[in-house]
Order: structure tokens, then sequence, then C-alpha cells
């Protein structure tokens, strides 16, 4: 006579519990991971966003710095304000005198080449990018940069120039 051994169905159960349990915590991982990594993200974004402004126009004067190259005022001459703060980067281009103008115009912060002492109007310039604001301060040798970027995020930096008289008045 044959014995025959009955297999439990609760051995079969208890696996499978185990599996989805498993299951269970690796999903749960898995999301607890991609809000991580979006969060990290979003905040690498906003650190980014806030400082564009500041460090493109830094990195600007960084490349232009040269004895008399570098000017701060009104968009039309450095010596007068007239509404619109403006950097003037100058530089000579086959023995002629042109004037980059960085500015804040109407919701954006542009940029112009031009002719130097050319009487152009802000429109002419290239928007580069939305900002709410952006101002330029000298103090001698050093420029001070204040923006705050279309999201109303402001930062600020400082500029040393390297050249001696560089910032032109």
């Amino acid at each position: 006579m044959k014995v025959k051994f009955q297999k439990h169905n609760i051995e079969g159960a208890f696996v499978l519990v185990l599996f989805a349990v498993f299951a269970v915590t690796i999903v749960a991982v898995l999301a607890l991971g991609a809000n991580s990594y979006k969060s990290l993200v979003e905040r690498d974004n906003e650190a980014y966003n806030k400082r564009i402004i500041t460090s493109y126009i830094s990195a600007k004067i960084r490349s232009n710095d040269s004895e008399g190259t570098i000017a701060v005022g009104g968009f039309a001459k450095p010596g007068q304000q007239d509404g619109i703060d403006t950097l003037h980067l100058y530089q000579t281009i086959e023995g002629q005198k042109f004037d980059m103008r960085i500015y804040y115009y109407q919701g954006y912060i542009y940029e112009l080449l031009t002719m130097a002492d050319n009487n152009i109007e802000p429109e002419a310039g290239n928007p580069i990018m939305e900002a709410k604001s952006l101002s330029f301060e000298k103090e001698g040798e050093v420029i001070r940069i204040s923006s705050v970027d279309a999201n109303n995020l402001s930062n600020s930096a400082t500029v040393a120039i390297r050249s001696g008289s560089g910032v032109a008045s």
C-alpha cells in the first residue's frame, strides 16, 4: 500500500505572500526615490535659474576686462542716467570701436552690439532672457550686479575689475 503525503497549501500561500510583500516594498522604495530625485532636480533648477543672469554678466565682464573697456550708466551714454541701467563693454574690431550693451528693458534682459556712441533705441537689442529687473552699481574697481529673474528670485554678484582702471565713468 502506498502512503500519500498531502501537500499543504499553506506553504504555497506563504511563498506568494512573501513575494507580494517584497514586490510592494520594491515599488515603495522606487516611488520614494523618484520623489527625492524630483525634488533635487527642482532645487537645482531653481538655484541655476537664480544665478544664471548674474553669472552670464559676470563672465561677460571678466572676458572684456581690459583698461577702459567697461562702463556703467544710462543706455545712451554711460555718464548719463536715462532710466535704463546699462553695462557698456567696449571693444575695438578692425579699427572700429564697438559698444556691447547689456540692459533690462520691458521684461527682458537685452544684449546689443553697436558702434560706440551710436544713437539707437533699446528695442534694437536681442532679448536674451526674461527677468523682472537688472541693475548695475560701480564703486571704484568693483561692479555690483543685482537681478530678479522671471520667477521673482533675486541674486547679486560683485565683480572686481583686475585690469587697473577698467571701470570707465
